[in-house]
């Protein structure tokens, strides 16, 4: 319960900062960093141990509060991953909702940036004829590193590494003779878009 507490506080702490700042670019736009915008993702996560690829896409909308800082609020779908244990799979999806907080070094059109993220993550296993599903509400958190690109005054471009731990999934044999309960972590290629109002 105490770090359901925490992850929310934190959330909201990310978002309470409110500050505005104009910046320039080469010429192409002037534009005003105070900007939400909207940001559409997918990539590849490649897991780590017992959890296996998964396709990733998020959906979500953020802040840019000045030149440095952005932020944004993303829940996506993580589909097709599998958990493996004694020779034996299961498919697990995944829902995360994350809040995500990302310092930029803006230079011209470009912005390399470090990010990190915390929220929550619902794990679903499915059923196979040898195990019963289940499904865990599980605390999440992400940090990684990319580089972005302004295509113009309304579109940007990223591409992206991410590390994400996404908590627990977990399935029971039928016969009664165990179960899978593995953490689902990955390493993330994300391809994000974003326009800006």
């Amino acid at each position: 319960m105490k770090k359901y507490l925490l992850s929310t506080l934190a959330i909201a702490g990310l978002f309470g900062v409110a500050t505005t700042a104009n910046a320039a670019d080469d010429g192409l736009m002037t534009m005003n960093m105070s900007n939400p915008y909207a940001v559409m993702q997918a990539g590849m996560g490649f897991g780590s141990n017992d959890y296996k690829e998964s396709a990733v896409f998020a959906l979500g909308a953020g802040y840019h509060m000045n030149q440095f800082l952005k932020s944004d609020i993303t829940v996506g779908m993580r589909a097709w991953g599998k958990l493996k244990k004694q020779g034996h799979s299961a498919d697990v999806w995944t829902i995360p909702a994350l809040a995500n907080l990302y310092m930029t070094m803006p230079y011209k059109k470009i912005e390399p940036y470090i990010m990190g993220g915390i929220g929550m993550a619902w794990n679903m296993v499915d059923n196979t004829h040898l195990t019963k599903g289940d499904d865990k509400m599980s605390f999440a958190w992400t940090a990684g590193a990319g580089i972005g690109y302004r295509l113009s005054h309304c579109w940007g471009l990223d591409l992206g590494y991410r590390y994400v731990d996404l908590g627990e999934g977990r399935s029971k044999f039928k016969d009664g003779s165990g179960r899978i309960k593995k953490d689902v972590k990955s390493h993330d290629v994300i391809l994000s878009a974003r326009y800006y109002f």
